[in-house]
């Protein structure tokens, strides 16, 4: 077991006056000094712990990665220098974090070409322990990884000869073993994502080419028969602030599924996206998702919430080409119907910024849960490039059909009628985590007159039906998913 060390702690409470509404004032979230560039960062949070990682540009000279956490829902944060001085290099790179349904948090970093590693923290992040070798050759770069239950699954490219293309990685304790396989010959940039029964989707953009692969076995298998190219004229050339065509997939639903990328067909960077509604078999033309198309629009991101709705995140400059002159908001828009429609775009940072180095990093990401949406990006606001952090609640920005309506909800939401004259009742639940889940009827005296196991759920809105319920009677519903809630309900004769 090894054991690595967090040092230099700073402490990041800067804010700036207005956000644009709904979002809020942004606070600085990760800051290792004024004379380095944080860039390409990931987040991830449970309940009010939120965690955010990313490069920094003078990582050839400063081998750390900056780590932010915040215990309080993102009102103050320390910001960490991260280092591993055990690794096979110094050069920290690409890092990722994860936390999972637990709360434990999952962190996986590059060390230049090498390997990957992961880390595991059963703290809240403040300390982490069984450092694992997820690599063991190879010439590794871009790691992406996701979860579902217990279970982590990575992706990434090997350029090495003998191994070369994409690579899958799975475990299934946590992250201490790994089971790897070669999915594809091609390479380059990927993005994975999990569908809430448990289907993977990799997307790759390699040469020109933009391509999703598919496991229905919990990626035991990816057949050939599953991959589909779903474009061959992706198009891009890199320039100041951006340097990658990044891509992003999200899976709402077992069918439907949304993959992004950044494409320059149109004379700028613009994001495109294509989607499917029956699990990957047909997929949409590459249309333009954002709806500003003057300037750069670049490191754009789809992230899925726990009811399907469809969270998007992306940079926005209107001049072209882009240089140290040119001035960067991030923009936010969603979708209810799994991409059919989208909303127009808000600013979710309070100011436009400059950045004083062309490495904006090549990545940023928006994560949700059931209640709220959040994201760090770099930002150049105050002379260096910082890590920002902001939130919405999802009811402000206008998504729909959120039953979760208070600002930090319990994990188990439940609705029943107060008074009916039917025997056959509907019961309507959401639950914000997995659970195994049951129903049971309790009359006055406190005798159960029905219970019913509803297995294990994973996170969402469900439903089930009570029937033979006697009437004139005032009976109690009782739902066990992880947390407690009843409800009374009059039954009338």
């Amino acid at each position: 077991m090894k054991y690595t060390v967090l040092c230099l702690g700073l402490l990041a409470l800067s804010t700036v006056a207005f956000a644009d509404p709904p979002w809020s004032d942004a606070v600085k979230a990760a800051d290792v000094g004024d004379t380095i560039n944080e860039g390409e960062s990931d987040l991830a949070f449970h309940g009010d712990y939120i965690y955010c990682i990313c490069n920094v540009a003078e990582r050839s000279r400063v081998a750390v990665i900056p780590y932010g956490r915040s215990t309080d829902a993102g009102r103050t944060w320390t910001t960490t220098w991260w280092m591993d001085l055990t690794g096979p290099s110094r050069w920290h790179s690409d890092p990722i974090i994860i936390a999972d349904d637990t709360g434990y948090v999952h962190m996986f970093i590059q060390f230049s070409s090498i390997l990957i590693r992961h880390y595991l923290s059963v703290d809240s992040g403040q300390t982490w322990i069984d450092t694992v070798d997820v690599t063991v050759s190879g010439r590794v770069d871009k790691p992406w990884a996701c979860y579902r239950g217990n279970e982590l699954y990575m992706c990434w490219q090997d350029l090495s000869t003998g191994s070369r293309g994409i690579w899958f990685g799975k475990s299934t304790d946590c992250g201490r073993n790994w089971s790897l396989q070669r999915v594809d010959s091609r390479t380059y940039l990927t993005g994975i994502d999990v569908s809430p029964s448990g289907i993977l989707y990799i997307a790759l953009r390699s040469g020109t080419g933009l391509h999703v692969f598919k496991s229905t076995d919990a990626g035991e298998t990816w057949p050939d028969s599953l991959k589909k190219t779903l474009d061959n004229q992706v198009s891009y050339s890199d320039g100041y602030g951006d340097r990658a065509p990044l891509t992003s997939i999200a899976a709402p639903t077992d069918d439907n599924v949304f993959v992004t990328v950044v494409d320059d067909r149109h004379g700028n960077w613009d994001i495109l996206y294509s989607r499917s509604t029956d699990a990957g078999a047909t997929w949409t033309p590459l249309a333009v998702l954002n709806d500003s198309t003057a300037g750069g629009q670049c490191k754009g991101w789809v992230e899925a919430d726990p009811y399907g709705r469809l969270h998007f995140l992306w940079y926005h400059t209107p001049s072209w080409p882009t240089s140290a002159a040119s001035w960067w908001s991030v923009r936010y828009q969603h979708s209810d119907d799994y991409g059919a429609t989208i909303s127009p775009s808000i600013r979710l940072n309070d100011t436009v910024f400059r950045s004083v180095t062309d490495f904006l990093g090549e990545y940023h990401i928006i994560e949700t849960d059931s209640n709220v949406a959040r994201c760090v990006w770099t930002d150049g606001r105050e002379g260096d490039n910082d890590l920002w952090f902001a939130e919405a609640e999802l009811d402000s920005v206008g998504v729909s059909d959120n039953p979760f309506k208070v600002r930090r909800p319990a994990s188990v939401w439940m609705e029943t009628p107060t008074l009916s004259r039917s025997s056959d009742l509907t019961v309507r639940f959401g639950i914000r985590r997995p659970a195994q889940a049951r129903l049971e009827v309790f009359d006055a005296l406190g005798r159960s007159l029905l219970g019913m196991d509803l297995g294990f759920l994973e996170p969402g809105l469900h439903q089930a039906r009570l029937s033979g319920l006697p009437s004139g009677q005032t009976l109690f519903v009782r739902l066990d998913a992880g947390e407690t809630l009843t409800r009374k309900i009059q039954l009338l004769e």
